[in-house]
C-alpha cells in the first residue's frame, strides 16, 4: 500500500529515532556487559586498604558480591583519589566508582547513582583519654577538624551557628587525624564508618596496650549518609540493574558478615573500654534504609511513591518494584512516544 506523505514523514522520523537509540549515541554501551567492568575505589582504612596494590575490605567484599547478583562476568578495581574521582569517571576511564560516595542532590545531577549498600552519620574521632562527649552543647569551646568540601564541613559549619566551636578545615584526613594526635584539634569530623577505619590502622593502636590511641564517640551529628555507586549519566539501565542488585546483596546474610568480619570487629577490639555491638545494633547504625532507582534517571522520571506494604524498610524499593519501575521508565522515555503527528 502506497503511503501518503504525512504517513511516510511519520514513518521515516520513527525509523529515524529508533536508529539513533539502536546506534548508542543516546547511551553509551552498558557497562555491566561489557568483559571486564573496570571499578574506580577510593581507599579508606578498614573499608578499602590496600594490600598487595589491590583494595581489600569491605568495600572489595560489597563490590564483588554486588556485581556479581548484577551478573558481571569479571571486574578489575582501579584505586583512584577522592579528589579526582568525579574527573575520572566522567573521563570514562572506570565504568564506576565505589568508596563512600554519599547521596546528594548536587552529585545527582552529575552522575547515576545506585543507592545504597551502606548507611552512615557524621561522627568524631578523639584522643582516647579525652573527656567525653554526649551532646554536640560539649563541643563548645572546641577546636573541630574537617576536611574541605566534605559533608563534615558543611555539617560542622552547620552546628557552629548554634555551638560555639572552633572550625579547622585542612586538605586531608591525615592532616586532621595529626591536629588531634597532637592535641592542636579536640576531634576529627567524618562520616563514623570511615573514623571507625581510622582507629584499627596499626600506626594508631598502642604496642603496650594493644589499644587504639583514639576513640569515636556515640555522638551521631547531621543527617545520615548513603552510601551509593556513581555511574556515568547515561548509564541509566546499570544503575538500575545495580540497584536491585545492591537489594539481593544487603538482605542477604553476606552484608553483615562482610561488614562485621572486615571492620567492626576489629574496632571493637581495639577500642579502648573493649565495647560490643550485636548483629541488631550493626544493622540499625549502618543497614541502608533507601535502597531505590530514584537516583537513576533525571529527577521527575522514577518519581514512584513508596507505602509500609511494598515490602521491606520504608524506603526501599523491593525488585518486584524495579522491575514495575523500570517498564514504566521504557514507557515513558520511548522515542516513538515522543513522535508528533
Amino acid at each position: 500500500m502506497k503511503l501518503s506523505k504525512p504517513s511516510r514523514s511519520v514513518s521515516i522520523l520513527a525509523a529515524a529515532l529508533l536508529l539513533v537509540t539502536a546506534c548508542g549515541s543516546a547511551e553509551l554501551p552498558p557497562p555491566l556487559d561489557t568483559d571486564i567492568v573496570s571499578v574506580g575505589v577510593k581507599l579508606y582504612p578498614g573499608l578499602s586498604p590496600v594490600n598487595s596494590h589491590l583494595p581489600v575490605g569491605f568495600e572489595a567484599q560489597a563490590r564483588s558480591k554486588i556485581l556479581q547478583y548484577a551478573g558481571v562476568r569479571k571486574s578489575a578495581p582501579t584505586p583512584i583519589w577522592t579528589s579526582s574521582w568525579e574527573t575520572v569517571l566522567s573521563n570514562g576511564d572506570v565504568h564506576m566508582v565505589m568508596g563512600m560516595i554519599s547521596d546528594s542532590d548536587l552529585r545527582a545531577g552529575k552522575f547515576r547513582l545506585a543507592r545504597s549498600y551502606l548507611r552512615t552519620d557524621i561522627g568524631l574521632l578523639t584522643l582516647a583519654d579525652a573527656r567525653p562527649v554526649h551532646d554536640v552543647k560539649d563541643l563548645a569551646g572546641e577546636t573541630i577538624c574537617t576536611v574541605e568540601g566534605t559533608t563534615a564541613d558543611e555539617t560542622m559549619k552547620a552546628e557552629r551557628k548554634s555551638t560555639a566551636l572552633s572550625l579547622l578545615t585542612v586538605s586531608t584526613p591525615e592532616v586532621c587525624i595529626e591536629k588531634v594526635r597532637k592535641k592542636e584539634a579536640f576531634a576529627y569530623s567524618t562520616d563514623r564508618i570511615v573514623l571507625m577505619g581510622f582507629t584499627t590502622q596499626s600506626k594508631n593502636v598502642s604496642k603496650e596496650t594493644g589499644k587504639s590511641f583514639f576513640r569515636v564517640p556515640d555522638l551521631g551529628l547531621g543527617r545520615d549518609q548513603h552510601i551509593s555507586i556513581a555511574l556515568h549519566k547515561n548509564h541509566g539501565e546499570a544503575c538500575r540493574r545495580l540497584v536491585s542488585a545492591i537489594d539481593k546483596y544487603v538482605r542477604s546474610n553476606d552484608w553483615l558478615a562482610d561488614l562485621r568480619g572486615q571492620l567492626i570487629d576489629e574496632y571493637l577490639r581495639l577500642a579502648p573500654g573493649s565495647p560490643l555491638m550485636t548483629d541488631d545494633q550493626i544493622r540499625s547504625k549502618f543497614a541502608p534504609n533507601v535502597i531505590n532507582a530514584d537516583r537513576c534517571a533525571d529527577e521527575d522520571a522514577l518519581a514512584a511513591p513508596v507505602s509500609d506494604d511494598v515490602g521491606g524498610a520504608m524506603g526501599i524499593r523491593t525488585p518486584d518494584l524495579l522491575h514495575a519501575m523500570e517498564a514504566r521508565y521504557q514507557l515513558r522515555h520511548s522515542p516513538l512516544s515522543r513522535v508528533r503527528v
